[in-house]
């Protein structure tokens, strides 16, 4: 089974912060909170736009051979992808003259054991058949007694 899934999501600055609330995400102890907190601030933001209008994704950091090319509306803040094996894939956001406009990002694809799929489908499937098992031996039961 040859398929990934992941999610890919890129924030617009949010010019609309203040001075006082840009200061206290830096004061901040662990940098990165603040980080994702500014990130996620910005990513609310909606109808703004942006100068992407492809995601670029390919298997070597260079992207000398573009595996994948998507289109993306100015508005668009993410993505979710499908159908990508085990492996490195880099990602990158372009303008309509094909000029990187963020940087390279690497997503890792691995995927779970076709054991333990299996085992998890077939616990799933086998507690289902008990459970229409016992709803309709109730209702026969229940029948019987009225």
């Amino acid at each position: 089974m040859t398929s990934g899934h992941f999610n890919l999501i890129w924030p617009v600055k949010d010019e609309s912060t203040t001075s006082e609330e840009k200061e206290s995400d830096g004061d901040r102890e662990d940098e990165s909170s603040a980080i994702e907190h500014s990130t996620i601030k910005a990513t609310l933001v909606d109808f703004e736009k942006h100068s992407a209008t492809q995601l670029k994704i390919s298997s070597d950091q260079f992207f000398s051979h573009i595996s994948h090319t998507i289109n993306i509306h100015p508005t668009q803040r993410a993505v979710s992808l499908t159908g990508f094996s085990d492996g490195d894939y880099y990602a990158q956001l372009y303008d309509a003259s094909n000029n990187p406009v963020s940087n390279a990002v690497m997503v890792t694809v691995e995927h779970h054991s076709m054991f333990k799929v299996w085992v998890i489908f077939t616990s799933g499937a086998a507690l289902f058949l008990i459970l229409i098992g016992y709803m309709v031996t109730k209702v026969f039961r229940h029948k019987e007694e009225a």
